[in-house]
């Protein structure tokens, strides 16, 4: 169960705030969530409790540290055909996991960086940021727009 003002995770769209609990009658079950978009409470949306879409509150602050030290030891995403990494990318962003997150980004990173990318690479690291990026963002109270430095400069740090 969420509180009004948790952060969360949500399977199509990033990270929303929880801005309101639905009930039935008051003192009842929740039957639903307005969440709303963490950099523009205007853009909302009701998600039922039990439709799964929620997949769980924001990582605290330590874990973010903690993930961030250990870019630089992260293992890249690698297989010989294009089918292969697609499912690999696939698995990884299904997980709604931020070392996952960061493997996807390292290793698009990296695939760019050796002009080797295929089509769809490109949407993978989108969407790997903006659940990153969005998490960061809350987390160390700057824009979405601000992490990539942030994290450039804490992987320089580590390094």
């Amino acid at each position: 169960m969420y509180e009004i003002g948790d952060y969360v995770i949500h399977r199509k769209g990033g990270v929303w705030r929880v801005a309101d609990i639905q009930r039935d009658a008051p003192g009842a079950n929740p039957t639903g969530y307005l969440l709303s978009a963490h950099e523009n409470s205007e853009n909302t949306i009701n998600v039922p409790v039990d439709s799964g879409e929620i997949v769980r509150k924001i990582i605290d602050k330590e874990a973010l540290s903690e993930a961030l030290e250990r870019i630089p030891y992260i293992r890249t995403i690698q297989a010989p055909k294009d089918k292969l990494r697609k499912e690999l990318y696939d698995e990884a962003m299904s997980k709604y996991d931020e070392i996952e997150w960061l493997r996807v980004i390292k290793s698009v990173y990296l695939r760019r960086g050796q002009k080797r990318l295929m089509p769809s690479e490109m949407a993978y690291l989108a969407e790997a940021q903006r659940y990153l990026h969005g998490e960061a963002s809350v987390l160390l109270e700057i824009s979405s727009d601000s992490v990539e430095a942030y994290i450039a400069g804490s992987v320089a740090n580590v390094t």
